[in-house]
């Protein structure tokens, strides 16, 4: 009975989380939802039918896909029909979720017939032991998950919701200043606030969905221990721990609820029961006076109709998102009372490699790499003449991902090289500590080839926005690869946190830097000094683009370019719904303002 419950929980899960998806990417194309939603469907569906035995598994996903797909095609489609069918995404969003379903069936199966668990595999388990908790606190946090839920439903659920983004953040920020024990962790809402505060300054949309879940991270994991000097291990144990704890809590709020109604749980109860009963009874009355009278059965109507009218499909979804919202930021809070208990569930024995087969294979990379880095400095940075048929930007485009990929593999190559011989000494073990150097020395050059190739072919051809965002993304990762040479040479160095540091800091920067203006600037620029011949690219970002389309307008004296820039602004700054201040957007505030003057 236990797992056809957790079916239920999973059908009605994805149910909402595919709704919130195509909320929160519809403007997005159909090829860019597919990997979010496989992603966010997998892990949803994993969490539920990891098991103990392959039948209740079984048990659970079968359950849950007749709960889902009941949802779909049943009651409720009645009251999401506009949403389901005025977005464009309401497929993608399913196929995506199929294949990350399918991800999630097999790796599900793998850990339930291994009997992994996640946070018992690891070499320590954090179990959250909370303190007594004061009858003053329950009150305090009752009103914090009440005030959680209506304000999440009110600020962040709203189409296009842009500046009531950052005000939901600011007055999460001022509750957790009055609740939670360790004011220190409250730094937490920098990256917070910037991935918040995107919704206010920019209309790209592109980033809406995976703020949500890096947001859903930072704040589990806000109490977390974190340190550059902690074993890897120990922390993505804790941080998993941290994750899936506020979700052991959600029916806390409802048993306190009861507790401090003062012994009147039975009278609720009862009253419940009174009003399941009540109800039927006086609809099967009303259904038999309006066919008795037709002037009772008209007035019956219209207030069925108004009852209706004033209340909007969208409203449940909107309910049900901020109640989810409330429990689970009312779990983080809870925890964040509680003291950490480390419990050890046994020491994970150290894997030492064979420093003979490392150091042979990574003679052997290396050789080939030291080959290809020569190529490098004869052709691409020395400017050496190239084979009849090749010019530089063909050959500075053709491969760029292939070497990405590279550095990638290599990176991982050293971590894990590392992490098998650390607690080895001796000649064989420097060799290896020299070996990786060079590995990580030879990945700066391809980084360095990576980088030159993209410069070339933006110089030949112009921004987009992929070209700006691995740019800087090659940048950030010639950072990590400092502290890697750090790391070969100090194992002890908690690298996997300085990747996310990294990593979280260049997402911060995406989010609040206005590239699509920067991008259209770039464009127009080319554009205008008649170094590109038309401006295509410029007409598919976002409104964040609006200075250079009103330079764009007004320095051109082609008829068609300029009616192309007034259509521009007015798909960009049109929307289906009435405005509401929590919509309020400073790039479509602007990009308005330049409508509005061109129209003049």
């Amino acid at each position: 009975m236990k797992h056809l419950f957790k079916g239920i929980g999973l059908g009605l899960s994805l149910y909402l989380v595919q709704k919130l998806c195509c909320i929160c990417m519809q403007s997005l194309s159909e090829d860019a939802v597919l990997l979010p939603a496989a992603i966010v469907f997998c892990i949803i569906t994993t969490a539920f039918l990891v098991s103990d035995i392959v039948p209740n598994l079984l048990l659970c996903g079968f359950s849950g896909l007749v709960v889902m797909f009941a949802a779909e095609i049943g009651l409720f489609s009645v009251f999401f029909s506009d949403i389901v069918l005025g977005s464009d995404n309401w497929l993608p969003t399913y196929i995506g979720g199929f294949y990350g379903s399918m991800a999630a069936l097999v790796l599900a199966l793998l850990m339930t017939v291994k009997h992994i668990h996640p946070c018992q595999s690891l070499k320590r388990s954090v179990e959250f032991m909370p303190t007594e908790i004061s009858k003053n606190l329950k009150i305090k946090l009752l009103i914090y998950t009440l005030l959680s839920i209506c304000t999440f439903a009110y600020f962040i659920m709203p189409q296009n919701a842009g500046i009531s983004v950052p005000l939901f953040t600011l007055l999460q920020l001022v509750c957790f200043c009055f609740l939670v024990p360790d004011k220190k962790r409250l730094w937490f809402f920098v990256p917070l606030f910037a991935l918040s505060v995107n919704a206010f300054i920019s209309a790209n949309s592109i980033w809406r969905i995976a703020n949500l879940i890096i947001s859903i991270l930072l704040y589990a994991c806000m109490f977390t221990s974190f340190s550059f000097k902690t074993d890897m291990l120990t922390m993505l144990s804790e941080c998993f721990a941290r994750i899936i704890s506020p979700l052991k809590y959600v029916k806390l709020p409802f048993v306190w609820a009861l507790e401090l109604s003062n012994g009147k749980t039975q009278l609720f109860k009862r009253i419940a029961i009174a009003v399941a009963i009540a109800l039927p009874c006086a609809l099967i009355l009303l259904a038999v006076l309006s066919s008795a009278d037709m002037v009772f059965s008209l007035q019956t109507e219209s207030f069925f109709a108004s009852l209706t009218n004033g209340f909007q499909s969208r409203t449940l979804l909107d309910i049900a998102c901020g109640i989810l919202a409330g429990l689970f930021l009312f779990g983080v809070l809870y925890c964040a009372q509680s003291e950490a208990h480390i419990v050890e569930v046994g020491e994970i024995k150290q894997r030492k490699g064979d420093l003979i087969i490392i150091n042979i294979l990574l003679c052997m990379m290396l050789f080939v790499y030291t080959l290809f880095v020569i190529v490098q400095f004869k052709y691409l940075f020395a400017g050496a003449t190239l084979p009849e048929g090749l010019n530089y930007t063909t050959y500075a485009r053709k491969g760029f991902f292939e070497l990405l990929a590279l550095t990638g593999v290599n990176l991982a190559a050293i971590l894990t090289i590392v992490h098998l011989t650390q607690a080895q000494s001796g000649k064989w073990a420097t060799l290896t500590k020299i070996l990786c150097h060079y590995l990580c020395a030879v990945t700066v050059v391809l980084l360095v080839s990576s980088f030159y190739r993209m410069y070339l072919y933006t110089a030949a051809d112009g921004l987009t926005r992929l070209r700006l965002y691995v740019l800087g993304f090659l940048v950030f990762e010639a950072i990590g690869l400092i502290f890697t040479f750090i790391y070969i040479a100090k194992p002890k160095l908690n690298i996997v946190l300085v990747y996310l540091t990294i990593a979280l800091s260049y997402y911060c920067m995406l989010n609040v830097v206005p590239t699509d203006n920067l991008i259209a600037r770039e464009q127009v620029d080319r554009y205008l000094s008649g170094a590109r011949p038309s401006v295509d690219y410029v007409f598919t970002l976002s409104a964040d683009a609006a200075p250079a389309i009103e330079r764009l307008h007004n320095g051109t004296s082609d008829a068609r370019v300029q009616i192309r820039c007034k259509m521009f602004l007015q798909e960009t700054t049109e929307t289906d719904t009435s405005p509401k201040w929590q919509s309020w957007n400073l790039s479509k505030t602007y990009a308005e303002a330049v409508l509005s003057d061109m129209q003049q």
